[in-house]
């Protein structure tokens, strides 16, 4: 697993598998499709998985100025090239 910094910046992507965490700086990512086993796979998995969120916890907890709740600006729609 790579050094994931939740929140650092806007570029940075890490994936378990097929799913991917991506940082935005007011916003983390969550895309794509993760099937944790039932063997010692899965629970390597699953503690990856768990590494990262224990990461994205600890940075919301760690901020005195954490707001109730931020207003985002929803990301714009795109004409679909096709119709």
């Amino acid at each position: 697993m790579n050094m994931f910094k939740p929140y650092e910046n806007d570029t940075e992507s890490t994936a378990i598998e097929d799913l991917t965490l991506e940082n935005q700086t007011d916003c983390i990512n969550l895309y794509g499709d993760l099937q944790i086993t039932r063997d010692q796979h899965g629970l390597q998995i699953a503690k990856e998985l768990q590494a990262l969120l224990n990461a994205i916890i600890a940075e919301l907890e760690a901020d005195p100025a954490l707001p109730e709740k931020i207003q985002r600006t929803p990301e714009g729609e795109t004409d679909n090239p096709f119709s």
